[in-house]
């Protein structure tokens, strides 16, 4: 299957994978649990490089998760160790950020589609 980059997020490209357009608390609870965080970067770099193979993680949520959380990183926001915390201070992104992946997200399940 072809990978593909989207937000710095390694993507393999399937029809058969879920796409969902945003995350819940229980997403970056999962997020939480998978390493012991230290900074907004932390969570980020393993996003990019482990989130998409993920189980509880779609690769819609792994991008939209990645891309609240760089944006409170680009803010210096402090971070916090939290994941309800987490979820609350990013989700507040996750508007403006809504325009910039609803595109991104239409040309990953394209070109998901046209791998069938």
């Amino acid at each position: 299957m072809p990978v593909m980059k989207v937000e710095g997020v390694k993507i393999e490209v399937t029809p058969y994978k879920q796409y969902q357009f945003d995350y819940q608390q229980s997403d970056m609870e999962t997020l939480y649990r998978r390493g012991d965080w230290h900074s907004w970067r932390d969570e980020i770099k393993w996003l990019e490089q482990n989130g998409e193979q993920d189980r509880k993680l779609t690769p819609g949520q792994t991008l939209a998760l990645t891309e609240d959380l760089r944006s409170l990183d680009e803010a210096r926001a402090p971070f916090t160790e939290n994941p309800n915390q987490a979820y609350k201070l990013a989700h507040k992104n996750r508007a403006q950020n809504n325009r910039r992946f609803a595109r991104e997200h239409a040309e990953l399940v394209e070109r998901a589609r046209a791998t069938r």
